[in-house]
């Protein structure tokens, strides 16, 4: 469980230093998709909320699924499961934040 704690902050801090990077290289009128789902789903939104919306995300989650992962819910799941989720959860969104980002920069 402390290796997930550990790799799942690491991908968050990540996620922060991705959106510190593109504070810089986009342009200040840079509209930022947030995905809902598919591409077919996506909102444009601002720089700034877009590039502190990314990381929070990571955060809510690194939360939400770390709470549960260390609660009695998670008490009969195999423990390669519980060291396996967070970090392939925040992998996804680290990587939706990247797309973003790429598509925001063109």
């Amino acid at each position: 469980m402390v290796a997930a704690l550990t790799v799942g902050g690491v991908l968050l801090t990540l996620m922060i230093a991705a959106s510190g990077y593109a504070a810089v290289i986009l342009p200040g009128n840079a509209r930022i998709p947030l995905h809902l789902g598919s591409h077919q789903h996506a909102v444009l939104v601002s720089k700034r909320a877009g590039l502190v919306a990314w990381p929070a995300a990571g955060a809510v989650l690194y939360g939400i699924v770390g709470g549960i992962s260390a609660s009695s819910l998670a008490s009969d799941w195999v423990p390669g499961v519980r060291d396996v989720l967070m970090p392939a959860v925040l992998v996804v969104v680290l990587g939706f934040q990247a797309g973003a980002l790429v598509l925001a920069a063109h």
